[in-house]
């Protein structure tokens, strides 16, 4: 080092005398000496983690891929008395007083550090709280008069295996604020797969679903101790302590879940649990994500198979059917289970339930307006919106049920799917007028007659309504819509009295390709299609709907009807032969 300054030295006093002529050696000198200074050897103090300013004597973090065991995530302070120190961990020692001095130790692969001028010490597997009092009490009985500092600055890297019923087993580099949920999805997660095991009095290799058990985790230390890891109760709780950390050297083991209890009802998550003995029926309402306190708590029933058959008994926890007062729950939560019990815990049906319809269309507010079944009718809804506008159609206003209408047809859904397969030859003529009728229906459309309601007064078509119904009423229409094969389709004025002939001379005609044949008209009123006539009275709101012509491919008619001939001239030739 003092020769290469030495001769730094030199070349700049050389520059100096050649001026500005010398500028370019100047600069490459320069850069020769910052390349000598990154080549000169670390002092036995100064590690990668943590480098030394000899200026200020103050630490400094590092830039770069060597800096990362400075950053390392962690979801807390790191507790003194529960870190464990192991090889790696870089400990930062402060010593002033007499003198001030900065000491970066690095525990090294064997567990020691080493304090210059006091000695070498063991402290891996210590906790960090009796790794500073070690190290405090050696540096003080040697410096009696000095004031000390001891801290952590960095972590360490460290392997740790997991093994069972994961998806990736083996070994895997953490770090000390690793927990057990972590390097589980380190290892990709938790095994779900169907396993194939053999089972006693059956085929080997049937395929049996054993889900794994997240409950029953196995944390195995290596100095042969291990402890029960509850993952489920963690993520139902937040509970860290059933997460805890994994040290140097552990094994993670997960095994497939053995015992099962299930529960349904009344709480957030249902479903089927692994049962751990000591289990109660609070722990698995725990497991559940906690009981739905939406309704009253009315029962509690628990289903326990009886030993050594498939018979159930039920027991009853707590009832309050006939009070219909709220069960108290803490009377029943120390309940111990079983393997394979199943809770059920049932509340009040339709309690405090909001029933409601939709009103729309020309009514003067429109929305959801609550009602009380049994009780609220058609004209309490209009009413309580604001009543009819002017250009309200009593003929086009329906109330649709929209329950019925997400019911499904069996039958119907049956007949589609045979239609779409092999069309209409395969049916029968029932099975064909059923398709087409319900196919054409308004299905959950209610039979009322609203012109008999709001204008003559008859209140049997004032109808109940039902959760979920929606009234609407359209817009007047003054017109009669004629689409299809026409001159001009389109809107016509309506007027009284007229006829289809008059709506279709209006209209230009027909046009040559027009199917008359299969013309409807179809009625505002009642949705129905009535084959069209020329003398059927029109109604405001009618349409009327011409369709066009089916195209005859006779040349496609022609190969399909020659084979047909020739089989069955064939077959004659052959019978006249026979008979004669």
């Amino acid at each position: 080092m003092p020769t290469s300054i030495f001769a730094l030295a030199c070349a700049l006093v050389f520059c100096g005398l050649a001026g500005p002529a010398s500028a370019q050696s100047l600069e490459r000198l320069i850069k020769l000496g910052e390349e000598e200074a990154k080549l000169q050897p670390l002092s036995a103090s100064d590690l990668p983690a943590l480098n030394q300013d000899l200026t200020s004597g103050k630490a400094s973090l590092p830039s770069g891929l060597s800096a990362d065991k400075t950053r390392i995530g962690q979801d807390r302070d790191i507790d003194p008395d529960t870190y464990i120190v192991g090889p790696n961990d870089v400990l930062q020692l402060y010593i002033w007083g007499e003198f001030d001095q900065p000491y970066t130790l690095q525990v090294n692969p064997e567990g020691n550090v080493l304090i210059p001028t006091v000695g070498s010490f063991h402290i891996s597997g210590l906790s960090l709280t009796a790794t500073k009092e070690r190290l405090s009490t050696a540096v003080q009985n040697k410096y009696p008069n000095v004031g000390i500092s001891i801290s952590l600055v960095s972590m360490r890297f460290f392997t740790a295996y997991v093994t069972g019923a994961v998806l990736n087993e083996g070994s895997f580099t953490i770090y000390p604020t690793t927990r057990v949920l972590d390097i589980i999805k380190q290892a990709g997660g938790f095994e779900y797969q169907l396993q194939q095991v053999a089972l006693q009095d059956q085929d080997a290799g049937e395929a049996t679903n054993r889900n794994t058990g997240r409950r029953s985790i196995q944390l195995i230390h290596r100095d042969g101790t291990s402890e029960r890891v509850d993952l489920d109760m963690f993520l139902a709780t937040g509970d860290l302590a059933h997460n805890p950390y994994v040290r140097m050297g552990d094994m993670v083991h997960v095994s497939f879940r053995k015992h099962s209890v299930s529960i349904f009802g009344a709480v957030n998550q249902e479903g089927e649990y692994e049962f751990l003995p000591g289990d109660t029926l609070g722990d698995l309402v725990t497991l559940a994500k906690g009981l739905n306190r939406s309704k009253p708590l009315i029962s509690a029933e628990l289903w326990r198979f009886q030993e050594g058959t498939d018979q159930a008994e039920v027991i009853e926890l707590g009832s309050a059917k006939e009070t219909l007062e709220e069960l108290n729950y803490e009377t029943i939560r120390h309940i111990e289970l079983r393997p394979n019990d199943a809770i059920f815990i049932r509340t009040q049906s339709l309690w405090q339930s909001t029933h409601t319809v939709v009103i729309s269309g020309e009514v003067r507010f429109q929305g959801r307006y609550r009602i009380e079944p049994g009780v609220t009718r058609i004209k309490d809804v209009v009413a309580a919106a604001g009543g009819l506008t002017d250009e309200a159609s009593l003929i086009g206003a329906r109330v649709i049920r929209t329950k019925v209408r997400a019911e499904k047809d069996p039958q119907l859904e049956q007949l589609k799917r045979q239609s779409e397969v092999a069309g209409l030859t395969d049916m029968n003529i029932e099975d064909r007028a059923y398709l087409k009728t319900k196919t054409r229906e308004e299905k959950g459309r209610v039979a009322v007659d609203f012109e008999r309601l709001f204008v003559d007064g008859d209140e049997q078509q004032n109808i109940l309504l039902a959760n979920g119904d929606v009234i609407f009423f359209p817009m007047q229409r003054h017109t009669i819509n004629v689409s299809g094969q026409v001159q001009r389709a389109g809107l016509i004025d309506y007027e009284i009295g007229r006829k289809v002939r008059y709506y279709i001379t209006k209209a230009g005609g027909y046009l040559y390709d027009a199917d008359k044949r299969n013309a409807r008209l179809v009625r505002a009123r009642t949705g129905v299609r009535e084959k069209l006539k020329d003398n059927l009275i029109v109604e405001v709101g009618d349409e009327i709907w011409v369709p066009q012509k089916e195209r005859i491919d006779y040349w496609a008619l022609t190969r399909e009807t020659i084979p047909t001939v020739f089989n069955i001239l064939t077959l004659a030739a052959l019978l006249r032969g026979a008979f004669f």
